[in-house]
């Protein structure tokens, strides 16, 4: 389980927000681990969740670091890029539908590794701009 602290915020309430709801999907993803995993609507939900914040997130974080000039705007893109390719591999692995134990097991790992050094190493440094 990854708890949100306040060194994860980014000094914008709404990627903030954002931000907590990505920390709340990993952590019910490791309880859907945890619980023996479950229904194929249930794994539907949960990419289609994920697939719905890249869309919204990933924009509207990369717009806030542009307007205001964040010197990591770049890299904080080509992160999310790598993110995307994570995320459609993981997509194809469920699809196939041959291991999608081990392709959630790797993309929880995966979220909770992202949340702790994109966000604390990244995204925060958006503090620093805009005041």
């Amino acid at each position: 389980m990854i708890v949100w602290e306040e060194k994860y915020s980014t000094g914008v309430a709404e990627l903030d927000k954002q931000h907590k709801s990505l920390f709340n999907y990993t952590n019910e993803l490791e309880e859907y681990i945890k619980n023996n995993f479950g229904t194929q609507d249930t794994i539907d939900n949960m990419m289609r969740f994920l697939g719905q914040y890249i869309k919204v997130h990933f924009d509207h974080e990369e717009t806030c670091m542009n307007k205001h000039l964040c010197p990591v705007a770049a890299k904080n893109k080509d992160a999310h890029q790598k993110f995307i390719q994570h995320f459609k591999v993981t997509q194809e692995k469920i699809k196939e539908g041959s291991a999608n134990d081990k392709a959630l097991k790797e993309l929880h790992h995966f979220l909770e590794t992202w949340l702790v050094e994109h966000i604390c190493k990244i995204d925060t440094q958006l503090k620093t701009c805009i005041h």
